[in-house]
C-alpha cells in the first residue's frame, strides 16, 4: 500500500482508529490490503475521493468462499506436503516442457509413479511424458526435474486460480479501487481495529514540612502501536477521550439468512432522560475532636498555580507536543508534530505538561480500606485540556511515592490520587443502630408513630507520629437516610461525603457521624396498655392532658369489655334457667293436684316462681349492662374526637 501511505490517523479508547491514506497513483486500479480481522470495518467505511481530474468507478473484492468449495470444479488441487509431485499428477494429459538436467523436454504428461516414498520420495518417484515428436514415452525421477513449464492454457488458468484461492485464506485481505484512465490524487478514509490507545501521568513535587499544599509538574504520555504492515512516515496522530458507539457488523461475509414473520406492533413513546449532578460544597475548618470547638488552625486554602521553575525536575524540560480540544462529547489531543514509527512497534509524545495547586491529605475511607487512612493528593484539573483515565506516577523530592490511577476527569473537575498507606494513624469504626420515636397522631381510633431508624457511626483516630494531622473521613451518601447531630460535610459528592477531622501528634479524636431514616407504622388504641401509654409520657410524646384523656379512654375499654363479659355470662345462665323451665313444666304437667303428688307440685310452682324471678333480674342486669356500655363507648368517642381535634388544631 506504498502508494497510499498513512498521513493521518485517530485513536480511540476501545480499540478503532479513523486512518486517512493519501497519494499520486497512476492507471485504471489501485490495491488497497487491509488485514482479515479489519474488513468489515472498512467495508463499512471506507470513503475514497479523487483530488485530481479523474474519478472513482468502483470497488470490488473477492467473496468469500470456503476454500474446498471454490476449487471443486478446479482441474489442480494441490496438498500441503507434496505440491510439486500432486502438481504432475495433476497435469496428466497436458502439453508440458520439462528440464531436465540440461535436456527440454515437450509432451505430454502420461503421469507419475510412485515406490518408496518414505526413505527417498524424490529419487523414488518416477514421472512419465509423451515426447512430442515421435510420441515417445520417456521416464525421468522426479529428483532430475529442475523446472515445469505449462503449455496448457487451462492448466495455467486451473493453476492460477487455485493459487489466488489459497491466497485468499492468509491474514490479509484486498480491496480494489477501480478508476478512470489518468492520473489520480486519491485520498481515503476508513475505519478499522486499531489497539487502544494509553495515557501514563507523572506528577513531580517538592514537598513543604510546614504545609501541606503546593505547586507540583503533571506530566502526560500518550502511548499508540503501529500495527501496519508498513513503516509510519510523518503522519500526523489525534488521540481522543471520549467513547463513541462502535460494533463489528458482518458485510464481508455472503449469506442468505431466514427472516422472522413480523407483526405490526404498537409504539410508546419514551419518557425523558434525566441525569443528577453532583453537589459540592465549600471547605470549612477541621472538625476537632469531640466536636470541641474551632480553636485550631483554620484550613489551609489551595494557592493558585505557581510556575514550576524552583524545582528540582529533569522532566520539567519535555514539552507537550499536542493540542487539546473539546469536540463535542470528546476530547481530542492533537499531536503537533508529525510522528513516524517503523512497522511492529510503539510511540510515547507528550501530550500534557502542566503546573497544578495540590493539598496532600489523609484520606479514610473503611470500606475501601479498614485501619488505616490512605496519603492522598487533591487537585483541580486546571490544565484546560480533559484528563483520560491512566497511571500516574507520584515523585516527591526526588524519590518515588508511590501510584495511583487517574480518572477520567474533566476540566475543573477535582481529582484525589490515593497513593500510599500512612500507617503511623490507626482509625476504628464502630457502627450502632437503634429507633428513637418522632412524634404521635391520634387518627380514627389509631396511634399513627413515627420513628427514625438512627444509624450511628463512630470514628476513633489514633496519631503515633510526631506530627499533627488532619484527617478526612469519607463515607458513603446512604439513599434514604439523612444526618442529623452531625457538623455539615467539608465536601459532597452524589456519592460521598467528606469531613476533615484534626488529631494532634500522638494523640486521638472521636469523630460520629449520625444518620436516620423516618418510617411510619400505627397501632390501633384499643391494643394499648397503660405500661406503654406511661413510657409514652415519660418520653414525653404525650402531654399530661393527653395522657389523662387515653388512661380514662382505656379505662373505659376495660369496662366495656368487663361489661360485655358479665352479659355473656348473664346471657349464658339465662339459657340454662329456660332449660331447667321447661323441664319443671313437663314435670308439673305429670303431677296430680291431690295427695302426694299435691305436695310436689306446689314445690315445683316454687321453683318455677323463681326462675321466672331469676329471669327478670337476668333481664335488668343485662339492659343496665347494655346502657353503660353504651354510655362508655359514647365517651370513647367523645375523648377520641377531642384528641383528633386537638390534633389537628
Amino acid at each position: 500500500m506504498s502508494e497510499l501511505p498513512v498521513r493521518e490517523m485517530t485513536l480511540y479508547k476501545h480499540g478503532i482508529g479513523f486512518f486517512r491514506r493519501e497519494g499520486e497513483v497512476e492507471g485504471d486500479e489501485v490495491t488497497l490490503t487491509f488485514r482479515h480481522d479489519a474488513i468489515n470495518d472498512v467495508l463499512k467505511s471506507l470513503v475514497v475521493v479523487d483530488q485530481g481530474e479523474g474519478h472513482v468507478r468502483g470497488i470490488r473484492y473477492q467473496t468469500p468462499l470456503d476454500a474446498d468449495a471454490a476449487q471443486a470444479d478446479s482441474s489442480i488441487r494441490l496438498s500441503d506436503h507434496a505440491s510439486l509431485r500432486d502438481l504432475l499428477r495433476d497435469l496428466r494429459g497436458r502439453h508440458v516442457e520439462l528440464r531436465v538436467d540440461g535436456e527440454t523436454v515437450t509432451g505430454r504428461m502420461a503421469g507419475i509413479d510412485l515406490f518408496d516414498v518414505e526413505q527417498a520420495p524424490l529419487d523414488s518417484t518416477l514421472v512419465s511424458i509423451v515426447r512430442e515428436p515421435g510420441n515417445e514415452v520417456a521416464t525421468y525421477r522426479l529428483s532430475d526435474v529442475r523446472s515445469l513449464r505449462l503449455l496448457d492454457a487451462r492448466a495455467e488458468h486451473d493453476l492460477h486460480f487455485f493459487l489466488d484461492t489459497s491466497l485468499s485464506e492468509d491474514l490479509s485481505r484486498t480491496v480494489a479501487v477501480r478508476l478512470s484512465e489518468g492520473s489520480h490524487r486519491l485520498v481515503v478514509y476508513y475505519v478499522a481495529p486499531s489497539p487502544t490507545w494509553r495515557v501514563s501521568y507523572r506528577l513531580v513535587a517538592e514537598t513543604d514540612e510546614q504545609s501541606d499544599t503546593g505547586t507540583a509538574l503533571l506530566q502526560g504520555w500518550g502511548l499508540f502501536d503501529n500495527r501496519f504492515d508498513e513503516d509510519l512516515e510523518d503522519v500526523r496522530v489525534t488521540l481522543v477521550a471520549g467513547q463513541p458507539i462502535s460494533f463489528i457488523y458482518d458485510l464481508y461475509s455472503s449469506r442468505i439468512p431466514e427472516r422472522p414473520v413480523i407483526e405490526e406492533q404498537a409504539r410508546v413513546a419514551p419518557g425523558p432522560v434525566e441525569f443528577r449532578a453532583e453537589r459540592r460544597l465549600a471547605k470549612r475548618p477541621p472538625i476537632q475532636a469531640m466536636y470541641a470547638g474551632d480553636a485550631a488552625a483554620s484550613a489551609r486554602e489551595m494557592p493558585a498555580p505557581m510556575p514550576a521553575a524552583g524545582l528540582d525536575r529533569e522532566e520539567a524540560a519535555v514539552q507537550p507536543v499536542a493540542e487539546g480540544q473539546e469536540a463535542g462529547a470528546f476530547f481530542e489531543y492533537r499531536v503537533t508534530t508529525p510522528v513516524s514509527v517503523k512497522r511492529g512497534e510503539s510511540a510515547l509524545v507528550p501530550i500534557i505538561s502542566a503546573d497544578i495547586a495540590y493539598t496532600r491529605e489523609l484520606l479514610y475511607n473503611g470500606a475501601k480500606l479498614p485501619s488505616h487512612p490512605v496519603v492522598a493528593l487533591r487537585f483541580a484539573n486546571t490544565t484546560g485540556l480533559t484528563l483520560e483515565r491512566g497511571p500516574v506516577t507520584i515523585v516527591e523530592d526526588g524519590e518515588y511515592r508511590g501510584e495511583a490511577v487517574i480518572p477520567f476527569t474533566k476540566s475543573g473537575s477535582e481529582v484525589y490520587l490515593a497513593y500510599a498507606v500512612e500507617l503511623g494513624v490507626r482509625v476504628v469504626e464502630r457502627s450502632a443502630r437503634h429507633t428513637e420515636m418522632a412524634g404521635l397522631v391520634i387518627r380514627e381510633g389509631y396511634l399513627l408513630i413515627n420513628e427514625y431508624q438512627v444509624q450511628t457511626t463512630t470514628y476513633m483516630l489514633e496519631n503515633d507520629t510526631d506530627q499533627d494531622h488532619v484527617i478526612t473521613i469519607e463515607a458513603p451518601v446512604t439513599s434514604q437516610y439523612e444526618l442529623f447531630d452531625t457538623p455539615p460535610p467539608d465536601a459532597e459528592t452524589a456519592t460521598e461525603r467528606r469531613w476533615r477531622v484534626e488529631v494532634g501528634a500522638r494523640g486521638e479524636a472521636i469523630f460520629t457521624r449520625r444518620e436516620r431514616r423516618l418510617t411510619s407504622r400505627h397501632e390501633q388504641i384499643s391494643d394499648l396498655d397503660y405500661r406503654r401509654l406511661e413510657r409514652y409520657l415519660r418520653d414525653r410524646w404525650l402531654d399530661q392532658a393527653t395522657f389523662d384523656a387515653l388512661s380514662t379512654l382505656l379505662d373505659n375499654l376495660a369496662f366495656i369489655e368487663q361489661a360485655k363479659q358479665e352479659q355473656d355470662k348473664l346471657k349464658a345462665e339465662r339459657g340454662e334457667v329456660y332449660e331447667r323451665e321447661a323441664q319443671l313444666r313437663e314435670n308439673l304437667h305429670a303431677l296430680k293436684p291431690t295427695g302426694q303428688e299435691g305436695h310436689l307440685r306446689a314445690r315445683v310452682l316454687q321453683q318455677l316462681t323463681a326462675s321466672e324471678d331469676r329471669l327478670d333480674a337476668i333481664d335488668t342486669r343485662v339492659d343496665e349492662l347494655t346502657r353503660q356500655i353504651e354510655q362508655a363507648e359514647a365517651r370513647i368517642k367523645e375523648i377520641l374526637t377531642e384528641l383528633e381535634q386537638k390534633a389537628g388544631g
